[in-house]
C-alpha cells in the first residue's frame, strides 16, 4: 500500500520502535484491511509496547472490524490506552457500561499517555462516539475545552481540528440544525485530505451524503460514488458497506422499498462479516417494512433491537417508535400505546430535537388507526412544522400520505356526490411532493389513495383504471411491495 496520513501522522510523536514496526507492516501490506490484520498478528503474537498494542487496537476500531478487536480482547492485549475505545465497542454490541466506568477509563488512560499527540489523538477518538451513547457528555465540557485550546495553540496538533469540527457538528445535529452540520464536515473534510487520513475522509463523505440526499440526491449519490471508490482502492469494507446503508435510505425515501430492503441487508451482510452487531439495522429495515404497510415483518425485526436498550444510545426512541408503528399495523393498538409511552419517555431522555418527531408521528399513526382524526391531523402538523426548514422526505412522505387518507375518510356525503378530483389541500400536497422531489413510489402510494377517493365514490370503473397503472409501476423490482398495498386497501377488488 502507499503510504497513508491515517498511519504515518503518528510518526513524529511515538518512539521509534513503534514507528519501525507501524512502517514496515504498512511497506508490506496491500491495503488498510491486510495493514490492520497484520499489526494485530504481530501484537497477538509476540510481546508489545502498550503503545504498540494502543495502536493495534485504534485501527481495527477506526475501520469498524471488530473481530480483531475480539482477538486482541481474547488475547489480553489491550492496554489501558486502548481501555475507553475497548468499552465503546461493548456499548456499541448493547452492554450496558456506565458513564462512571467510562468515565474511570478515560481519565486511566490519559494519565498513561506518553505525550500531548497521543492525549489527543486517544481523547477525541473516544468523544465522538462517547457523545452519541451518553447524554452525559452534553455536560462533561471542561475536557473538551482544554483539548481545544491545545489544538488550537500547538501546531503540532493542528490535524484534530477536524475532529473537533466533527464533534461540533455532531452538536449541532442534535439541535437539529443540518445546514450548519454540512459546513463544519465540509472544513473538517478539508482539513482530513490535507493530512491525508483516508479514513476518516472516508467517513465524512458518508455523513456529508446522508446530510445532503434531502435537499440534493443527485449530490449525495455524487459522494457516495466518490466513497465507493475511496474504500476499494483502500480496502475499507466498512465504507463500501456505508455506502449501501446510505443508497438504502435513499431508496427508502423514493418509495421504492423492495430496493431499499436489498441495500439494508447487503449493508448488514457487511457488518456481520466484520464482527459488528447487525441488531441495529434490523430497526432500520423495520422502518422500511412499516412504510409498505409489513406490520408482521417491522416487528419480528424491530423487536430484536430492544437487546441493545442495555446500552446508553441516544437513538433508543426509533426503536420503540417502530416497534409501535408495526403493533398499530397489525391492530394491536393497546400493545402499541405501551410501546408509545416508554417510546416518549426515550425521547425525552435523549438530549436530542429530532425523536420527539418520531414520537408525535407514531402517535398520529395511532390517532388515525383509531379514527381520532383531529388528534392526528395535530401530530402530523407537528411533524411537518419540525421538518419545515429543513426537511427529511421520508417523514414528510409519511406525514403527508396519512393527512391525505384523513382527509379522503373525513368527507361528507355532500362533497362525495359531487366527484370532485381531489380530496382537499392534502392530497394536492402530496401530489405535488411525490413529483417535485421525483419519488416514483410515494407517487404510487398518492395514486392508491386516489382510487380510494374514487372508492368512496362509487366511481369503481375508475378505481379499477388507476389500480391497474400502480400494478404496472409494481412490476418494477424497487417497488413490488405496491402490489400488497393495492391488496390490502382493496382486497375485494380483482385487478386483471
Amino acid at each position: 500500500m502507499k503510504p497513508l496520513g491515517t498511519i504515518t501522522m503518528c510518526f513524529p510523536h511515538v518512539d521509534e520502535d513503534t514507528k519501525t514496526t507501524l512502517q514496515s507492516i504498512m511497506e508490506e501490506a496491500e491495503d488498510i484491511t491486510d495493514f490492520t490484520e497484520k499489526l494485530c498478528d504481530k501484537v497477538c503474537s509476540e510481546p508489545s509496547s502498550p503503545l504498540l498494542e494502543y495502536f493495534a487496537f485504534y485501527f481495527p476500531y477506526r475501520i469498524s472490524y471488530y473481530k480483531l478487536i475480539d482477538r486482541l480482547e481474547t488475547a489480553g492485549k489491550v492496554s489501558d490506552l486502548a481501555e475507553p475505545l475497548l468499552l465503546i465497542t461493548k456499548v456499541q454490541k448493547g452492554l450496558r457500561i456506565g458513564w462512571d466506568e467510562m468515565k474511570s477509563s478515560i481519565v486511566k488512560a490519559l494519565n498513561v499517555a506518553p505525550n500531548d499527540w497521543i492525549v489527543t489523538h486517544l481523547y477525541l477518538t473516544w468523544r465522538i462516539d462517547a457523545e452519541h451513547l451518553f447524554t452525559e457528555s452534553d455536560v462533561d465540557v471542561r475536557p473538551i475545552e482544554a483539548i481545544t485550546s491545545s489544538v488550537n495553540e500547538n501546531k503540532d496538533l493542528k490535524f484534530f481540528k477536524a475532529s473537533l469540527l466533527w464533534i461540533e457538528a455532531n452538536a449541532f445535529l442534535r439541535e437539529y440544525k443540518r445546514k450548519d452540520v454540512v459546513i463544519l464536515l465540509r472544513q473538517a473534510l478539508t482539513i482530513a485530505r490535507k493530512f491525508d487520513d483516508q479514513i476518516m475522509v472516508a467517513n465524512l463523505l458518508r455523513f456529508l451524503a446522508n446530510h445532503i440526499k434531502h435537499s440534493d440526491v443527485k449530490q449525495a449519490i455524487d459522494l457516495l460514488i466518490s466513497l465507493r471508490e475511496l474504500s476499494e482502492q483502500l480496502g475499507y469494507r466498512y465504507g463500501i458497506g456505508m455506502v449501501q446503508c446510505e443508497l438504502g435510505f435513499i431508496m427508502g425515501f423514493r418509495g421504492e422499498l423492495d430496493a431499499a430492503f436489498e441495500y439494508q441487508f447487503e449493508y448488514s451482510t457487511i457488518r456481520e462479516s466484520l464482527g459488528l452487531s447487525t441488531i441495529w439495522i434490523n430497526g432500520v429495515i423495520a422502518f422500511h417494512y412499516n412504510q409498505a404497510g409489513n406490520g408482521e415483518k417491522a416487528l419480528e425485526l424491530a423487536k430484536t433491537t430492544l437487546a441493545l436498550e442495555d446500552s446508553r444510545n441516544r437513538d433508543l426512541g426509533y426503536t420503540r417508535a417502530q416497534i409501535a408503528w408495526a403493533l398499530i399495523i397489525l391492530g394491536r393498538f393497546d400493545e402499541a400505546k405501551a410501546e408509545i409511552v416508554v417510546c416518549h419517555e426515550l425521547v425525552s431522555k435523549s438530549g436530542d430535537s429530532q425523536p420527539m418527531a418520531w414520537y408525535n408521528m407514531v402517535e398520529g399513526i395511532l390517532d388515525k388507526a383509531e379514527s381520532n382524526f383531529e388528534n392526528a391531523v395535530t401530530n402530523f402538523k407537528e411533524v411537518l412544522k419540525f421538518y419545515e426548514e429543513d426537511p427529511i422526505l421520508v417523514f414528510q412522505n409519511i406525514c403527508l400520505l396519512n393527512l391525505t387518507e384523513i382527509e379522503i375518510e373525513m368527507l361528507t356525503e355532500e362533497s362525495l356526490d359531487e366527484k370532485i378530483e381531489s380530496s382537499g389541500p392534502w392530497m394536492k400536497k402530496l401530489e405535488e411532493h411525490a413529483k417535485t422531489n421525483d419519488l416514483p413510489g410515494v407517487a404510487a402510494q398518492s395514486k392508491i389513495l386516489k382510487a380510494k377517493l374514487c372508492h368512496r365514490q362509487g366511481q369503481y370503473d375508475e378505481v379499477r383504471k388507476i389500480l391497474k397503472e400502480v400494478v404496472k409501476i409494481a412490476q418494477a423490482p424497487s417497488m413490488k411491495y405496491l402490489n400488497d398495498l393495492v391488496i390490502s386497501k382493496f382486497p375485494d377488488i380483482i385487478i386483471k
